[in-house]
């Protein structure tokens, strides 16, 4: 496995559907002790079970198999005879003998034959697995399991399924020829392996949820692990059916809150496809009621793989500028970062840049709200926030015809990112002081990312030739990065900026914003404001941030809405 792969990987881990399609059959697999069945056992037991019946509802089918290919849990109580099946909110007890099954614990259903032991096999009715669970899918004992490719859930738990008993051959067989093309049955397993012994191997399926994109019909998946904290998988299939990317590890929900500025009856919004070709990305455009054409913001995401609305913790940047905007006439164009959407295939691309990652994607949306006639094509404007806003120069640079009439930078860092990283990881270490807790595994971390920033700062190396002991991730990425400045792109432009800093970031500090007002000192279209108490998600914070506030309900003020709105109507 090369160098580049591993160094994707890692980037990846702590980041973090018709007969063609039918989902590739699997043996029935081995009842677990105390029943001690072979799979020969088990498609023997199906078959006597199954003589004579050529409803395929009505087939008495191997439980823990059909059930266990499907991520459930599965459990036998050998002294009551019962068998308890798990899969995320939904329970099925059946007791061997008995006509009714317990359901959630409480519902009793009568089965339409008992479910029985045939070879050391318990067997029940295909049509129960069916209703109890909600799943579409088919079983026998020739084929095994196959699922209805509209089923994503089923087929994305079977997927992991598969991947966690060691089937990367059957695994495999489900990606879309290009994502298999670039990850082979080696590469596969080697990801699946590598990520799941950092972030816990999944053992038993507690949520599941179907989510359509313009892209993707996606099934999201939570497991529990032997770890803490609970494991999070995105398996995105193309139209085909096919498995088109993976996303590990998706973040828990957090407990956001609606503002009180986001008034559903001024505005709409639509599912939209920014970009071409073999990576779109879906969006959100916002569109306020009554007649257009609008002026409209596109919304650059900071760095990591970003959802649409900019989640993280309990705040939603992006859907409070959306909202709150909208509700003022401005439309406003969101999309789920390509790195969210297209992991693998991002990973696996030899020229990822930030170029790739951020910036010809923002260009694009700039480019399809020019196509739309509700969008005012004289004054659409870019605003991009931490990462995204260090880029806003990069973006209007690569707008070549000149589309973006102004841009807004909201936390964006005046200072190269490795230096902003190595601050951050000081600040931490000065925290821990502070608070009299250990700090030797912080000292160690700020020593090596010392390390690491100078390597990228020694002019020697570069992406074609890499120091051996550079462990930050994509060297390609980094050294095309290292060094970069905004303001100094910016200083040659004439496209109107407006800066926006929080005083209470601790990630990208007040001080980047005396980097943009000297590096643009020359400019007079430049307007710049500074919040006392906002921290790096432009929430208020009355406490000096540290970032655990985040897991808090918070929202951008009005304030802020209101002063971007403003600056936008005055850009005619």
């Amino acid at each position: 496995m090369s160098k580049r792969w591993n160094r994707s990987m890692q980037q990846l881990a702590v980041g973090s559907l018709l007969a063609a399609a039918i989902v590739q059959p699997v043996n029935a697999l081995a009842e677990k002790a105390p029943v001690g069945q072979t799979s020969v056992q088990a498609a023997d037991a199906a078959k006597e079970a199954d003589a004579g019946s050529s409803n395929a509802l009505a087939r008495m089918v191997p439980l823990r198999a059909v059930a266990e290919a499907i991520g459930a849990g599965v459990e036998w109580d050998a002294e009551n005879r019962q068998v308890t099946v798990t899969r995320g909110i939904n329970e099925l007890s059946v007791k061997i003998g008995e006509r009714n099954a317990k359901v959630n614990g409480i519902a009793m259903i009568p089965l339409p034959e008992e479910a029985a032991i045939v070879n050391d096999t318990t067997l029940i009715r295909l049509e129960t697995i069916r209703k109890v669970f909600g799943v579409s899918i088919d079983w026998d004992a020739v084929n095994g399991l196959t699922i209805d490719p509209s089923d994503v859930t089923a087929a994305g738990s079977h997927f992991v399924y598969l991947l966690q008993n060691g089937q990367f051959q059957a695994a495999s067989r489900m990606l879309s020829d290009k994502l298999r093309a670039g990850l082979p049955e080696a590469k596969l397993a080697g990801y699946w392996t590598g990520n799941t012994g950092m972030l816990g191997a999944p053992k038993r399926l507690i949520s599941l949820k179907r989510e359509i994109t313009a892209v993707h019909n996606n099934a999201l998946l939570g497991y529990m692990t032997e770890k803490s904290t609970p494991l999070g998988i995105a398996v995105r299939f193309d139209a085909s059916g096919k498995i088109d990317d993976i996303f590990l590890p998706l973040p828990p929900a957090g407990d956001y809150s609606k503002p009180d500025y986001d008034k559903p009856e001024l505005y709409s919004e639509e599912e939209v496809t920014v970009g071409e070709g073999e990576a779109p990305l879906p969006g959100t455009l916002t569109l306020p009621k009554g007649e257009g054409p609008f002026p409209a913001v596109v919304l650059v995401h900071g760095s990591g793989p970003n959802d649409r609305d900019e989640t993280f913790g309990s705040y939603k940047t992006f859907r409070d500028l959306a909202v709150g905007l909208a509700a003022k006439n401005i439309a406003v164009l969101r999309y789920e970062k390509r790195t969210r959407v297209h992991t693998l295939k991002s990973a696996l691309h030899p020229a990822f840049t930030v170029k790739e990652e951020t910036v010809d994607d923002a260009v694009a949306a700039v480019r399809m709200l020019q196509n739309d006639r509700r969008i005012d094509t004289k004054r659409i404007f870019v605003l991009g926030h931490s990462q995204g806003g260090m880029l806003v120069p990069s973006i209007i640079e690569s707008d070549t015809q000149k589309s973006i009439a102004g841009a807004i930078v909201m936390a964006g860092p005046s200072r190269p990112l490795e230096d902003i990283v190595l601050e951050q990881n000081k600040q931490a270490l000065a925290w821990a002081k502070e608070a009299g807790q250990p700090t030797e595994g912080l000292e160690h971390q700020v020593k090596a990312m010392e390390h690491q920033v100078s390597l990228l700062k020694d002019q020697q190396y570069s992406a074609a030739n890499v120091p051996k002991d550079f462990v930050l991730g994509d060297p390609v990425w980094w050294f095309d990065f290292r060094n970069y400045r905004g303001g100094e792109i910016a200083k040659r432009q004439s496209t109107p900026l407006l800066v926006l800093q929080g005083d209470n970031d601790f990630q990208v500090t007040a001080s980047n914003l005396d980097g943009w007002k000297s590096a643009l000192s020359a400019r007079q279209d430049v307007v710049y404001k500074l919040y006392p108490k906002l921290n790096h998600g432009f929430v208020e914070f009355d406490q000096p941030s540290t970032g655990k506030e985040y897991a808090l309900p918070g929202n951008v003020p009005s304030y802020v809405i209101d002063d971007i709105a403003g600056w936008l109507k005055g850009k005619h």
